[in-house]
């Protein structure tokens, strides 16, 4: 996410975020990896946790020129996403959608594919999807267990293969390097090693742009 949302502000000009489960915010996060490059970036979280969108309000911060709102949604409800997000958001301008470790929550049979679709249907031309999901292909037997171990708790946990996430881009123009471990997705845009390590992580990510790209 930090590499992905760096690159977008730096080289395409976005300036428009839409990021869908937020999760337990972390620093640094996307609004202000945009905001340092670009302090008018406009940023909306989404999140189904109410505790999550609390502490979210209460440590997320924003720049007096930019905007950073949070919105109470389920991933699965995509309309009611996109209507909420159109307050802050111009749809009829790029938007990065941002769904990071968020879709091997959502098996096929929940309409994962259908929901990607809805939301990138929704943007801009030259707005581009990020999407990073778990895969066994790296370590299986590790990604087993933690599917095991979520479904005993009664999580769906869906790991997918090259093939299975590069699906989530159909129709739209990949980034080089295309889908690949996030490890290996422009490593130089690293600020430390922290953000990379050494070995593949066991999540293929990747960037597509809605065509014309500019």
């Amino acid at each position: 996410m930090q590499r992905a949302t760096r690159w977008l502000v730096r080289e395409t000009g976005i300036r428009q975020f839409l990021d869908i489960g937020t999760g337990i915010p972390t620093e640094p996060n996307l609004h202000q990896i945009a905001q340092a490059a670009a302090p008018d970036a406009r940023v909306v979280y989404v999140d189904n946790d109410p505790i999550v969108l609390a502490h979210a309000e209460a440590l997320l911060r924003g720049t007096p020129e930019g905007v950073t709102e949070y919105i109470q949604a389920d991933a699965r409800e995509p309309g009611k996403i996109l209507e909420q997000a159109a307050q802050v958001l111009d749809f009829d301008r790029p938007v990065a959608l941002s769904l990071i470790a968020l879709m091997h929550f959502i098996a096929e049979e929940d309409g994962a594919y259908d929901l990607v679709d809805t939301l990138v249907d929704a943007l801009a031309p030259g707005s581009c999807l990020v999407l990073s999901a778990l895969t066994g292909e790296y370590d299986p037997v590790t990604v087993a267990t933690g599917i095991a171990a979520y479904a005993a708790g009664g999580v769906t946990l869906v790991a997918r293969s090259h093939t299975e996430v590069s699906r989530f881009f159909r129709g739209l123009d990949l980034v080089d390097p295309g889908v690949v471990s996030v490890s290996k997705w422009h490593p130089e845009l690293a600020l430390d090693e922290d953000e990379i390590g050494d070995a593949p992580v066991p999540l293929y990510g990747a960037v597509g742009f809605k065509s014309p790209r500019s």
